[in-house]
């Protein structure tokens, strides 16, 4: 399924920091170490701005550079953006900056793992949900990399889209997994199968073990029937060295659930689903409960956890008051 994402509306810039230093990084030459670069720190998918104020307060010399030549990096990529009032060749008291920004995830993670297949998932960082952009300019360029404009060109005769696919994505990372052990006792240097920020364990045949976790993923109201059926993404991921046995229902509430699948893996392993989901598994308010419940094999010991869970479903175009919202359509 192809699909293009929109975003809106802009967010408030977070303050620039300063950075006139960069040196010691890996693969570091998109660098260039006469220039002054200002480091932008963002903890949130989002569009951002940049104010005038913004970057006066931090120290951007606004008021001798050419606009045209700013440039912004992200993970030594050249990213695109908008530059209100460039077309002057001044920064002006009302001009911005503005660029769609991503909060750190796990892509920059996986060399740490033994092997990248044994990285859980990517939407999650071991160590910090923020990352950095890093803002300057280059006097020997005509113009940074920019994003494009359009303008509106109203054609009768193409249909007009009735939905889009709604993404809701929830991400659990309260307890940490440390994956495969030597002997259940010795961790590895290097991390492993299964290893990384997880959700609360679910566990059978120990004191404290209630067997079973519900999960709620709101957000879903708006389905458009003929566009598809809903479908349901997870990860489950062993918490012992033990062979798990799992069933995950679905459904509106926690008292209407029907079976969804029954899962098996081995120790450490993570297990994906992805899997269908009935338009009567979502409530007229837009609520899916997913239950995991361990079962172990044989009835006998289990420790598991859930690690994300994502419902992707046709949606109508209204925004239901929310202030930020993304459309993906088809392409």
């Amino acid at each position: 399924m192809n699909r293009f994402p929109f975003v809106f509306p802009v967010l408030m810039a977070l303050l620039l920091v300063l950075h006139t230093n960069v040196c010691g990084q890996y693969a570091n030459d998109w660098i260039d170490f006469g220039k002054e670069y200002y480091k932008v720190t963002v903890a949130a998918d989002g569009a951002y701005r940049l104010s005038f104020n913004d970057l006066q307060n931090a120290g951007f010399p606004v008021g001798s550079i050419d606009p045209r030549r700013i440039q912004l990096y992200h993970r030594g990529v050249e990213q695109a953006i908008i530059v209100q009032g460039q077309a002057d060749a001044q920064f002006n008291a009302g001009d911005y900056i503005e660029f769609y920004g991503k909060k750190n995830d796990g892509v920059n993670d996986t060399r740490l793992y033994s092997a990248p297949n044994l990285q859980p998932h990517l939407y999650h960082n071991l160590y910090s949900d923020t990352t950095a952009y890093f803002l300057t300019w280059n006097q020997s360029i005509v113009q940074g990399k920019r994003m494009s404009t359009f303008s509106e060109v109203n054609v009768t005769s193409i249909p007009k889209e009735t939905f889009h696919y709604n993404e809701q994505l929830r991400v659990y990372s309260n307890e940490y997994s440390t994956g495969l052990t030597i002997s259940g006792v010795l961790q590895y240097t290097q991390f492993d199968e299964g290893e990384g920020w997880t959700g609360s364990t679910i566990c059978i045949g120990n004191a404290g073990c209630t067997g079973q976790q519900d999960f709620t993923i709101n957000n879903l109201a708006g389905g458009v029937v003929p566009g598809g059926v809903p479908q349901l993404e997870m990860i489950m991921v062993g918490r012992d060295a033990l062979n798990h046995l799992a069933e995950v229902y679905v459904g509106p509430s926690s008292g209407s659930l029907r079976l969804l699948s029954t899962e098996s893996f081995l120790n450490y392993q993570t297990k994906k689903i992805n899997l269908p989901l009935e338009w009567t598994d979502i409530s007229a308010g837009g609520q899916l409960t997913v239950r995991v419940k361990a079962l172990g094999v044989g009835g006998v010991r289990d420790r598991l956890s859930v690690s994300y869970i994502k419902v992707i479903h046709p949606q109508n175009f209204d925004m239901a008051f929310q202030s930020s919202k993304w459309f993906v359509l088809e392409e």
